[in-house]
């Protein structure tokens, strides 16, 4: 045991020695190695350091650089600004029509301006290829909005409404008036029972070239509804606001004369007294000037307020705020007549009796009597 023992040590001794030797040699050899590929590996990242920098360099160049055109551009493109458009947005669409050369350039111009938050939704004629600096002033333009603009007066009829919108876009009148039909798509309410004479409210509208009869229609109503809403109105009494507010705005003329008309009406009201108002006869029967004749009101229609006492069947014409406020808080009187004795004025006479009336009345003949005789002279001194 030994002798196998000491062999054993021995065997051992020899072994560990001989690996000593090769894992020095090793050793040795990835030394030399390691100092070849280090080399290398210098000269490669030298090489590379030098394409990096290069790479930074030119990017960082790149985007300091905001493409921008210069110019005030050529051509004409329409832009649409969408209602909620970011400025960002507004950038990109101008960069897709062609407009700026890049949506940072807008961007820029617009973080640097004060007024780029008046910019309004829209459709709006611009260059091609323009400076983003004028692409920015060109949206803050408002010649340079492309809209359709309708103004109609106070006491217009609903006919008038249709033929001022045809007018205003590629639809017929007959387009129109079908569109009309449907009231409750246009959101008359229920108190106009299904009529939509008087509730398109006269005023200046704005719409976009793409606009659609119902909308403009929809419009026009909501602005009446706004108005009485506005000066508290309740429900129940739209109806009747309305339609005396139209008889307000064809009889009286003047500011002053409004609530006092709309007193003269309801105090009619109040006794179960004939209207008698020539305004309604009028729509029945549209006729040149302001009077009627025996003819006219001797027409049996529900609107003829000679022959039918209360109120017409619905508003005979579009009133303004004016004539809604003075029908919806009239003045407080006791004259029950009014008539206007001088048309080109406008000046109003009010009586509590028909023979104050009467001598009212007179006043007016007289005016137009001589009215008259200078028309007959101007017209001789032409001859």
């Amino acid at each position: 045991m030994t002798d196998l023992f000491h062999a054993q040590t021995e065997t051992t001794t020899t072994s560990l020695d001989m690996r000593r030797l090769q894992r020095q040699k090793r050793r040795q050899t990835r030394q030399k190695w390691t100092l070849v590929v280090s080399a290398v590996a210098l000269v490669v990242l030298a090489i590379g350091g030098s394409i990096a920098y290069n790479f930074l360099g030119s990017f960082e160049s790149e985007s300091t650089e905001i493409a921008d055109y210069e110019g005030a551009g050529q051509g004409v493109v329409q832009v649409v600004v969408e209602q909620g458009d970011t400025g960002a947005d507004i950038a990109q669409t101008l960069f897709e029509s062609g407009v700026v050369a890049s949506p940072e350039s807008f961007i820029r111009e617009a973080n640097a301006s004060a007024d780029a938050g008046r910019i309004t939704p829209g459709y709006y004629f611009l260059q091609r290829e323009m400076k983003a600096e004028f692409a920015l002033l060109a949206l803050l333009d408002p010649g340079n909005k492309n809209e359709l603009t309708i103004t109609i007066p106070e006491g217009r009829t609903v006919d008038s409404y249709f033929e001022a919108i045809a007018n205003l876009t590629d639809y017929s009148k007959s387009d129109i008036e079908a569109v009309a039909e449907d009231t409750d798509a246009l959101g008359l309410p229920e108190e106009a029972d299904g009529i939509l004479e008087g509730w398109l409210f006269p005023a200046t509208y704005t719409f976009t070239p793409d606009a659609q009869p119902a909308d403009i229609l929809a419009e026009m109503i909501e602005a009446t509804v706004n108005v009485l809403e506005r000066n508290g109105v309740e429900q129940d009494r739209w109806m009747e606001v309305m339609t005396v507010a139209s008889i307000i705005e064809r009889e009286a003329r003047l500011e002053e004369d409004r609530p006092m008309v709309g007193g003269v009406i309801y105090n009619r009201l109040d006794i179960d007294m004939r209207l008698e108002m020539d305004s309604t006869v009028k729509y029945i029967s549209p006729s040149e000037g302001v009077f009627t004749s025996s003819e006219e009101r001797a027409i049996d229609d529900p609107y003829n307020t000679y022959m039918y006492t209360g109120l017409p069947p619905s508003p005979i014409a579009a009133p303004g705020e004016a004539a809604i406020k003075a029908a919806a808080d009239p003045a407080q009187h006791d004259f029950l007549f009014f008539v206007t004795v001088n048309t080109d004025t406008g000046e109003t006479r009010y009586a509590e009796t028909f023979d104050e009336h009467q001598d009212n009345v007179a006043l007016l003949q007289e005016w137009a009597q001589a009215k008259a005789a200078e028309a007959e002279d101007a017209e001789g001194a032409t001859d």
